[in-house]
């Protein structure tokens, strides 16, 4: 049997008007050819992509930004000025059709720039060097009064987020995950997205990729203070550079169920089934990929050449003035007799299958961390480095050979002679595992190519 011209890609750069959208939509399924009459497993990568904007349509989106950041005791001295850099850098470029908000929490909340245009610059950076650190941590009124800041303007048109910087436990106000993940999912539904930094290893991972994750935003985990600026700068060039808002994806499987999209479990909306789920993503910005990893069961079936699966994605396009763009993709698959190869996965989608999986089994080794099994954690760490050395034998990969290396690397830091009753030690341990799974699940790209002369 001739193996069909492409038979496991599909790609789409237009909408269903004709008209070439800002958003390219590539579907690869791991399989050519499935056996007849028999059950089958397969995967889909769907790759979202938002490449350059084309030079003449560089006009970007208003931004309506509200910065919350912790200024408790712990964060006094050199962390407190990082944070005071990094805020006047986004001040500096702040455009006059920009909207501004800046609040301010310890044990009391304090808004000392409410939202508004921001016209006189020297006097918001006076008002930001004149922070000082205080006293306990009030997280859940700082991103409150911040959220209420930025909602007096938030609506369509431009890019409404909020950006929540802290390095402490929230210890005073509401300090359950869930209520406030519950708020950030409440504001994303009316058009502002959450973003949240984590500094050092005193504050709650868990609850600040909640509150990203249900607010569409994004989540950094910074080790040193120092770093500080550098997120602020990587923040806002994204929002400067916003192509797609209000993403909504739907998977469809023509002829089996959708069996998981490994990852984006939370960001199923309710009502979805086993045939078609629908996932809301964040913004997308210039030069981003966005890889889902859907696993498909196909039930036993007849010779032919059935639809598999199928993929539509809606948004609202800012290089067309916000108008609402819909673009799809289908993809069928031959159901024959053919060699062993064609019904071999391919080795490239292998790949970003088991280094997905990777990233949700960290997340599960800090589960064992949590409830003091070490050892639990080791096996889950040591399954995955045994897995993709196994793949690196057969197609040696860059991106493999430096999961493995990172794999052994921590398998090292969990080692006996290691000082795993550390408290501190085992929490920064904890933080890296959840932001290498938060990464890797995630799965973007973004660089600054692209910029006109």
């Amino acid at each position: 049997m001739k193996k069909p011209a492409n038979p496991r890609q599909r790609r789409n750069t237009t909408g269903k008007d004709g008209r070439l959208s800002s958003l390219t939509l590539n579907v690869r399924l791991s399989h050519a050819l499935i056996p007849p009459h028999t059950p089958e497993t397969l995967w889909a990568l769907i790759e979202l992509e938002a490449p350059p904007a084309p030079c003449g349509k560089k006009k970007r989106l208003p931004i309506n930004i509200g910065l919350v950041l912790d200024r408790s005791g712990s964060m006094s001295g050199k962390p407190l000025e990082y944070v005071k850099k990094a805020a006047r850098f986004v001040v500096d470029h702040m455009g006059p059709k920009d909207r501004f908000s800046l609040t301010i929490f310890d044990d009391q909340v304090e808004t000392i720039v409410p939202q508004t245009g921001v016209t006189k610059k020297e006097l918001v950076r006076s008002l930001i060097d004149g922070i000082q650190s205080g006293g306990s941590t009030n997280l859940s009124g700082g991103f409150l009064r911040g959220c209420q800041e930025v909602m007096k303007e938030t609506r369509s048109g431009q890019s409404n987020r909020v950006v929540l910087l802290t390095d402490g436990m929230a210890n005073v106000g509401i300090t359950d995950p869930a209520l406030l993940a519950a708020k950030a999912k409440s504001v994303a539904e009316k058009g502002l997205s959450v973003s949240a930094v984590g500094v050092g290893r005193e504050f709650n991972e868990d609850l600040l990729i909640a509150m990203c994750e249900a607010g569409r935003g994004n989540y950094y985990y910074v080790k040193n203070a120092d770093e500080i600026p550098a997120v602020f700068a990587k923040e806002l060039r994204g929002l400067l550079k916003t192509t797609a808002q209000d993403v909504r994806v739907t998977l469809r499987s023509e002829a089996g169920k959708i069996a998981g999209i490994i990852g984006y479990e939370q960001q199923v909306v309710p009502g979805s089934t086993a045939e078609a789920v629908v996932l809301n993503l964040p913004d997308m910005y210039e030069n981003e990929k966005r890889i889902l990893v859907v696993e498909i069961f196909l039930p036993p079936l007849p010779h032919g050449r059935p639809d598999i699966f199928g993929v539509t994605v809606d948004y609202a396009d800012n290089l067309r003035r916000l108008d609402s763009v819909n673009i799809g993709v289908s993809v069928s698959l031959p159901v024959a007799e053919g060699p062993d190869e064609l019904y071999q996965p391919d080795i490239t989608i292998t790949k970003v299958v088991e280094l997905t999986r990777t990233a949700v089994a960290k997340d599960r080794a800090v589960t064992a961390l949590d409830n003091g099994n070490w050892e639990e954690s080791r096996s889950i760490l040591q399954e995955r480095l045994d897995t993709l050395q196994k793949l690196a034998e057969t197609r040696p990969d860059p991106d493999i050979v430096s999961e493995v290396r990172n794999l052994e690397s921590l398998l090292s830091r969990t080692e006996p002679h290691r000082p795993l009753g550390d408290m501190s030690y085992a929490s920064e341990l904890r933080k890296e595992l959840r932001y290498q799974s938060y990464l890797g699940r995630r799965k973007t790209r973004a660089d600054d190519q692209g910029n006109c002369n």
